[in-house]
C-alpha cells in the first residue's frame, strides 16, 4: 500500500480514537459519568460478542445478554465486590433460563447444543460485563480516578505504539497462527510504550515507588497483549475479521475493549495488593 493510501485509511482510525479518548476523559469528571460510559460499552460489547458467537453456531439471546450487563455494572459501583459477583451470578442464571426456554420451545435442539449455548452464555457474561466491572470498582475506590486513568493511558500507549510501528515498519510475524498482522517490531514498540507511559503514570499519577511502577507497567503490558491475542484467536475460530463495524477504522467496540478488559482486572488486583 502506498503511503498516501495508508494515510487515508489511518485518518478515520485517528478521528475515532480521539473521540473515544475525549469521551473517556470527560467521564472522569464524575464517577457516575464513567459508570454510564462503562455500562454503554459493556452492553455494546456484549451484543457484539453474542452476535459473533451466533455466527459461529452458538445461540445466545443478544438482547438478554446486553441488558443483563446493566445490573453487573450498576451493583459493582453501588455495592462493591459483593454486588459485583452476586449480580454476575444472577445474570448468568437469568441468561441460562432464557437460553433454556429458547432451546425447549423454539429450537428443540440436542442436549449437546444446549450445553454449548449455556456455556457460551456464561462466557459472555464473564468476558464482558464482569471484566468491565473491575474498572468500575477501581473508579469507586480512593484515588480510583488516577489509577484507572493510568491503566487506560498505558493500554492506549501499548496499542498505539504497537499499531503504528507494526503498520509502517513491521516485517517479522509475531503470531501468524493467531493474528497475521502482529509483528515483533510492533510488539517491541508496545513494550517501549508500556515502559515509558506505564512507569511515568504509575509513579507520578498514582504515587507508587519506581519498583512498583515497573511492576505496574509490565503487568498491564502482559494483560493487554494476552487480551489482544485472545480476541484474535476467538475471531479466527469464529471465522470473522472484526467483532463489529460501529467504529470506523477500529471495527467494533470489542475490538477496542480486547486489551482494556483484562488490563482493568489486573489494575484492580494491583490496587488491592499494592495500594
Amino acid at each position: 500500500m502506498e503511503p498516501k493510501a495508508k494515510s487515508k485509511t489511518l485518518l478515520p482510525r485517528v478521528l475515532v480514537g480521539v473521540g473515544l479518548g475525549g469521551a473517556f476523559l470527560a467521564s472522569l469528571l464524575d464517577p457516575l459519568l464513567f459508570v454510564f460510559l462503562a455500562l454503554m460499552a459493556a452492553m455494546a460489547g456484549t451484543w457484539e460478542l453474542a452476535s459473533a458467537l451466533r455466527h459461529g453456531g452458538y445461540q445466545i439471546s443478544r438482547w438478554a445478554a446486553a441488558y443483563l450487563a446493566l445490573p453487573v455494572i450498576g451493583f459493582s459501583y453501588f455495592e462493591g465486590a459483593i454486588g459485583q459477583w452476586l449480580s454476575a451470578l444472577v445474570s448468568i442464571a437469568l441468561l441460562s433460563i432464557v437460553t433454556l426456554a429458547y432451546e425447549l420451545f423454539e429450537r428443540q435442539g440436542t442436549r449437546r447444543q444446549l450445553l454449548r449455548n449455556l456455556s457460551a452464555g456464561v462466557f459472555v457474561v464473564f468476558y464482558v460485563p464482569l471484566m468491565m466491572s473491575f474498572a468500575v470498582l477501581i473508579v469507586a475506590a480512593d484515588n480510583g480516578i488516577a489509577i484507572l486513568f493510568s491503566v487506560v493511558l498505558t493500554v492506549v500507549a501499548i496499542d498505539t505504539f504497537g499499531y503504528l510501528i507494526g503498520r509502517f515498519f513491521g516485517k517479522t510475524r509475531f503470531a501468524p497462527g493467531i493474528s497475521p498482522k502482529k509483528t515483533w517490531e510492533g510488539f517491541i514498540a508496545s513494550v517501549v510504550g508500556a515502559l515509558l507511559v506505564g512507569i511515568s503514570s504509575a509513579y507520578f499519577l498514582i504515587g507508587t515507588t519506581l519498583l512498583l511502577a515497573v511492576v505496574f507497567s509490565l503487568s498491564i503490558l502482559l494483560s493487554a497483549v494476552l487480551g489482544d491475542l485472545s480476541e484474535s484467536l476467538i475471531k479466527r475460530d469464529l471465522g470473522i475479521k472484526d467483532m463489529g463495524d460501529i467504529l470506523p477504522g477500529h471495527g467494533g467496540v470489542m475490538d477496542r475493549l480486547d486489551s482494556m478488559l483484562p488490563a482493568a482486572f489486573i489494575g484492580y488486583l494491583f490496587m488491592l495488593v499494592f495500594l
